[in-house]
Order: structure tokens, then sequence, then C-alpha cells
């Protein structure tokens, strides 16, 4: 794996130093690949998929969100985007502050930018706002809104907002099977039209977060969302092995992440109202209608990732953006989980990712 710069750069936050990760290859490059982390992890981490990048001739850089890896100053900082619920929005400034300091070395050179997971919905976002940087994008591990089936979860999460603040019916409509939609008024984030499941599941962890940081504070560490964010991901794995089974079906892998401390801590309430925040921003139809056309979009998504509900969500955007004429394709690997790029056949994944660069880039 070849040596690459550690940087750091001043957050649009105006308090944190922003660390950075810059891998160049030899001789001229070719192109720029600029990659977005995941939640729950750091920019590090891709550093063999980087050296691989760079050794075909790209320059490769990423940086870590707030809250996460070695911007975050303290261990308390972990999972925590900064007072209020914009931090999202800052940590979106961030990834444009990275994209200008590459650009600034590297002038004239096109961009793509590779969005892991919570990183694919801050690139989903970056799409619509800063599209004009990029010559493509990669979207990888990414979801439509929380598929999971919150059927079950309601009601507790509901129970669980009396015992908080007297809050009741939260949700109305019939939760029938998923996929079915539901009808909900949350503090006007919902406009009374009917809405997908995956929406309301946001808008139920959005309330529901609200709720414990008026009691707990925006730093508390909530079991209850954790749940309600990860609580089935290692459903479909018979007899797994750790509570992280469903990131990668390589034990190695997943044994490095359990014992990581930069990855096995909890978020933050604060953290989670942020995530929310962000997926709600690119499930909207607005999102969809000002994603850019004419922009090379490849998603790609493991068929036993639970992020991307199986395949299922993860095919919902590829499809509703299909259907408004933008130039995405998308790839399914089978038996698959989360991180593609650690898993068992990340050789294929790396190779499919470098041929959608090489030809994006070469046009």
């Amino acid at each position: 794996m070849r040596e690459y710069e550690k940087r750091r750069f001043r957050s649009s936050d105006g308090e944190h130093e922003c660390f950075c990760i810059i891998m160049r290859p030899d001789g001229e490059p070719k192109g720029i690949v600029q990659i977005s982390h995941g939640m729950c992890e750091y920019i590090e981490r891709y550093a063999d998929f980087m050296s691989y990048l760079a050794d075909l001739g790209y320059v490769v850089c990423g940086n870590d969100h707030l809250g996460h890896g070695r911007t975050a100053r303290t261990p308390d900082e972990l999972g925590y985007f900064g007072s209020g619920n914009e931090g999202w929005k800052r940590a979106l400034s961030d990834l444009h502050r990275m994209t200008t300091l590459i650009k600034a070395e590297y002038p004239g050179l096109p961009l793509i930018l590779f969005g892991h997971s919570m990183g694919s919905f801050f690139a989903r976002a970056y799409a619509v706002k800063y599209g004009y940087e990029c010559a493509g994008f990669i979207f990888m591990g990414t979801a439509d809104a929380f598929e999971a089936d919150v059927r079950a979860i309601v009601k507790k999460a509901v129970n669980r907002m009396d015992r908080l603040n007297g809050y009741a019916g939260m949700v109305s409509g019939h939760l029938q099977d998923l996929g079915n939609k539901v009808s909900c008024t949350i503090d006007g984030k919902l406009d009374g039209k009917e809405k997908y499941i995956g929406r309301a599941a946001i808008a139920l962890m959005m309330r529901q977060g609200e709720a414990i940081q008026r009691v707990k504070g925006e730093k508390h560490r909530s079991k209850t969302l954790t749940k309600l964010g990860f609580g089935k991901y290692n459903d479909r794995i018979k007899d797994p092995k750790t509570n992280y089974d469903w990131v990668s079906r390589d034990e190695a892998i997943v044994k490095k992440y359990a014992a990581d401390p930069f990855c096995n801590y909890m978020f933050t309430v604060n953290g989670w109202l942020n995530l929310a925040g962000v997926m709600w921003f690119v499930s909207d139809e607005r999102w969809y209608e000002s994603f850019p056309k004419d922009k090379p979009t490849l998603f790609m998504s493991g068929l036993e990732d639970p992020v991307g509900s199986y395949g299922k969500g993860v095919r919902t955007v590829f499809t509703r953006l299909l259907n408004k004429r933008c130039n995405v394709k998308l790839e399914l690997y089978e038996g698959a989980r989360h991180e593609l790029i650690n898993e068992l056949n990340r050789a294929k994944v790396y190779k499919d990712a470098a041929e959608f660069i090489g030809e994006t880039l070469g046009k």
C-alpha cells in the first residue's frame, strides 16, 4: 500500500480542523477521486482502496467528517456533529472545502465523488448543491430512507415518547406490509400527504430523537435510537459472532472493526438527528428533481446489505432517478454485505469501480 499525506483544513464550523489524507499517483494524474466515508468510521479505513486507485493514476483524497476519526478532538465528540441539527450541512460544506483544496493543487482535473453509507447520503446531497464540481458519482451502500420494517417499533417508540414528554398520536394511518404508505404529520415535517414508510421512519427517528434530546441532552448516547437504526441488521445472519457481522463476510475485517475505538462507539442523539436530516433531504422528491441528469452515476450495493434493504432500497433510488432520465447504472453483488470494499469479493468491486471511473473521466 502506498504512503499517504496527512493534512488538516479548517472546518466550516469554525472550531475544528478536519483531518484529511491524500494519495498521489506516480507521474501525471488522470483525475481525482474524493471519498466521503460512512457512519462510525474514518477515511484511513479506505487506504487500501485509495492505493489501488492511485496505482491506476488517480489522485485520491478524503476527510474525516465532523464527529468522526481524527476530526473529533476527544472521544466525547465521536458521533457528535456539533450543537444543533445543522451539523450535516457543515459536514457537507467540509466536503466542498476538501474539493476546493485538492482542485487548487490540480486545476483542471476532473473529479468523481465516491460516497459510502452515510457518506453516500452526504455525497447525494453534494450532487444537488455542488454537482458542478464533479464529473460523476459513485454511491455505495446507500438506501432509500430507513427501509427497515418499522411496524414492530412504532408502538414502543410512541410509548417511549409518551413517557418522555407526553406526546402521542405521532403516526396516523394504517401501517401494513413494508412498502405500504403512511399518512402522518409531525411538527410540519410531513405535509399530510401519503409518504413511503421509509420517510415515516425518518420522521419517527427525528421525533424520537428530539424527545430524548430535550430530556437527556444532545450528547446522550441512546440505546433506543441505536436499536431503531441498527436493531435488525444482523437478522438474516445465522449465528452472528458480533454485533457487526452485517458489515462484511470477512471475519478479520469485522473483528478489527469491533475492536476499533473509532468504529465501535454509539452515535449521540445529535448524530442520529443529523443523520435523519440528511436522509430526509435526499429522500425528498425535490432531490430527485434536482439531481444532475447529465452526470454519470454508479450505484453499488450488496444483496445482503441491510442498509439498502437487501437491494430493494437501492433499486428504488436507482429506478426513481432512471425515471427522471438521469445517467445512472446499478451493480448489485450476490452474497455481499454492507462494506463492499471490505468484502470477500472486493477485488471485483475495486475493478468495477475503477472501470466506471476510467470510462467517466475518459470522456
